[in-house]
């Protein structure tokens, strides 16, 4: 085995060490390929020094004219004449000239052909002085001249062994300007052997691709669970239209009347929107790797060089194109890194995403040094691209492959699984009917508990209702009263005790829980009430007794709750006010100006012979009191009661001129539109008062 790949090594240092022709070059604007021309199968790049005649467009008459005295010119083809940017700014490349090449090819009377590409960015070509090829209109002024891109190939019959080529050129739309590409002469039938065969490579390259693009679109369509096909396929897409844009132009040859100007932008468009897209393809590949801001500089970077394209004119985005290969370079260099972090981790795929990758940057830095004449040699970007594109091609339909296996593997065993689970079915199936009875049983037992639950419920409800009953309050209040339990029988309670004709007692507490516990809570808190409000002349009275009562007789049952007394003297027409535990209470006064109803003590139960204060206000006709639950506007924002109280203030403010009636269906509406609820999830209770 050794033996073998040494001479397979030897065979190719053998090979590379026999000695090839160098074709020739122009020197001095001559050019002398006898020898060269003789082989009917090779043609000549006419590359080198050609005369060159700045600022002038001579046709071949004048030629003959000029100044034999005057000093020669040369210019290396292929070449630009632009300026430095910083030197004319965005007419760096704005100009025209003659150049011009004596060849000596030795074929008078043999078909030869020029292969001419397009050049910056309109020209007319002269063969031993006929005019025989232009693009555009070549002029000296930015109004007169026309831009234009149509390779051609110009077949001649040269009647002398040597002949004169003249190309005038003037460029007012492009970065770069000048003789950029380069011009082939050869025999006529390999010339368009190789235009031909170029023609073949680029369909089936932008075929190649382009059908990569449509099967990994197919993919997505049916498996969106893994969107880098999708971007995968929109990268091939694009790169297929590229192809088809650049290189020959088959996009002009199709459609002549396609305009300059679109036709570039597309072009541009074509490369530039590459960057932002395969991004996205390499970011969902490698997202555990690839840092997300990272993504979105690349993204957006690339889609600003797009919209830049999109609404300037060429002679300003052309210039884009060197800073759009550096970002592209650094973008890439980022990728790499990315790579090999994906590499030292055993990503599966990574090593082969890394060696598509290195051959398409290597194809892409050598356009890039092509197409700004650092180094002279073909294209290569396409073949690049299609290489990874048919490597990630594989590696994604690998990945699918490998997902149908392991879908067979599990299906396999699902069926196993089946026959095991349909197993310990039968086996349920028999522990069930030997349940179903007992299962009956209980829900019988159970159901009879939940009606007796029920009745008790109805029980508690009816009763809570009769202690709750508002007595009559004429001629000096008008209550309405807004009560909204979540269960049948809430946590809430309230009383109106008319103590004497002119004296009238508000209570306003809130207990633990809900149904039967909250039942029995209320009921004891009633007693205590109906107890100790015939010996307590006060608010803060009532709210030391019970508070007292609840500490000493019921401490093993921990009840705590916050509550409120509010009684009205009508005799000195005055409000009596004491809190235990609760948040402000509002007092709005017939004109409008509200005042707060603080609290006074904490909640009941909770501290020992603890003396509550009292707040004392007067009250006249107009007036309305406002006394309520925290259930009433806790939701109104869960995170912060401060606020919610807040809001709740404004809604009780927004009915000042609203009449009795209206006040608490408006209040109620306000707080579910603010909400963006229909009910409560607490119970709530508001105790609408006002002074007739």
């Amino acid at each position: 085995m050794n033996f073998r790949w040494f001479g397979i090594i030897w065979c190719l240092a053998l090979f590379s060490c026999i000695p090839k022709e160098v074709p020739p070059k122009v020197e001095k604007g001559f050019l002398s390929a006898e020898s060269y021309l003789k082989d009917q199968t090779k043609t000549l790049e006419l590359i080198g020094d050609w005369e060159y005649y700045p600022g002038l467009l001579i046709s071949p008459q004048e030629l003959e004219t000029l100044d034999t005295s005057r000093e020669p010119h040369f210019f290396s083809v292929p070449g630009v004449w632009s300026d430095f940017f910083w030197n004319r700014g965005f007419l760096a490349g704005d100009g025209y000239a003659t150049f011009g090449v004596d060849v000596k090819h030795g074929q008078k009377g043999v078909p030869l052909s020029l292969r001419v590409p397009e050049m910056e960015t309109a020209y007319v070509l002269f063969v031993d002085g006929v005019k025989l090829a232009s693009n555009g209109v070549v002029a000296t002024s930015y109004q007169n001249g026309k831009p234009e891109y149509r390779p051609r190939i110009i077949d001649f019959f040269p009647k002398e062994n040597q002949t004169s080529i003249l190309l005038q050129i003037s460029n007012y739309h492009h970065r770069k300007g000048g003789p950029a590409q380069v011009i082939t002469l050869g025999k006529t039938s390999e010339i368009h052997h190789q235009y031909e065969f170029a023609i073949l490579r680029d369909m089936l390259l932008a075929g190649s691709i382009l059908f990569m693009g449509f099967y990994h679109l197919f993919l997505y369509w049916n498996r969106k669970k893994d969107p880098f096909t999708y971007w995968f396929a929109l990268t091939c897409i694009l790169v297929a239209f590229r192809v088809f844009i650049a290189g020959n132009k088959y996009l002009v040859q199709i459609y002549p009347g396609l305009p300059w100007e679109i036709h570039l932008k597309l072009s541009y468009l074509s490369i530039f929107l590459i960057t932002p897209i395969f991004t996205k393809y390499v970011y969902l590949l490698f997202k555990p790797y690839f840092s997300r801001r990272a993504y979105e500089i690349l993204k957006y970077v690339g889609f600003a060089f797009c919209f830049i394209v999109l609404v300037t004119r060429s002679s300003f985005y052309t210039y884009l194109m060197v800073p759009f290969q550096v970002f592209t370079l650094m973008g890439a260099a980022y990728t790499f890194l990315v790579i090999v972090r994906a590499i030292r981790d055993s990503l599966p795929g990574s090593t082969i995403f890394l060696f598509s990758f290195v051959i398409f940057i290597a194809s892409f830095i050598n356009d890039s040094l092509v197409n700004n004449l650092i180094i002279h040699g073909p294209l290569t970007i396409h073949f690049g691209i299609f290489t990874m594109f048919f490597v990630q091609s594989v590696y994604i339909a690998r990945n699918f492959s490998k997902g149908f296996v392991d879908a067979e593997n599990l299906a396999i065993e699902l069926s196993d699984k089946n026959q095991t689970l349909q197993r310990v079915q039968n086996q349920l199936t028999d522990l069930n009917e030997r349940l179903e009875t007992r299962v009956k049983d209980k829900t019988e037992e159970l159901q009879g508990k939940l009606d007796q639950i029920g009745k008790d419920m109805r029980l508690a409800k009816s009763i809570i209702q009769s202690v709750t009953k508002l007595p009559d309050v004429d001629p000096y209040l008008k209550v309405d009263i807004l009560y909204k339990p979540i269960a049948e029988v809430g946590g809430d309670i309230f009383f109106v005790k008319r103590i004497q004709d002119f004296y009238y007692r508000f209570f306003l507490g809130d207990a633990t829980g809900h149904g039967l516990q909250a039942a029995l809570y209320s009921m004891m808190i009633q007693s205590e009430f109906e107890r100790v409000s015939a010996v307590a002349m006060r608010p803060n009275d009532l709210l030391f007794y019970m508070n007292q009562h609840f500490y000493d007789k019921n401490a093993d049952l921990q009840i705590y709750f916050p509550a409120l007394v509010m009684d009205f003297d009508f005799h000195q027409k005055i409000l009596r006010y004491a809190g235990g535990g609760v948040q402000n209470q509002i007092h709005m006064k017939k004109n409008g100006i509200t005042t707060m109803l603080e609290n006074t003590g904490p909640i009941i139960g909770i501290l020992e012979h603890y003396r509550y204060g009292i707040l004392e206000s007067k009250v006249e006709s107009g007036d309305r009191i406002f006394l309520f639950t925290d259930g009433l506007f806790e939701e109104l924002n869960e995170s912060d009661g401060v606020q919610a109280w807040g809001d709740l203030l404004e809604v009780i403010q927004n009915t000042v001129t609203l009449p009795f009636a209206e006040v608490v269906p408006s209040i109620q509406t306000m707080l579910f539109q603010r909400m963006n609820k229909s009910q409560w999830k607490d119970d709530s209770t508001l105790i609408f008062i006002e002074i007739t």
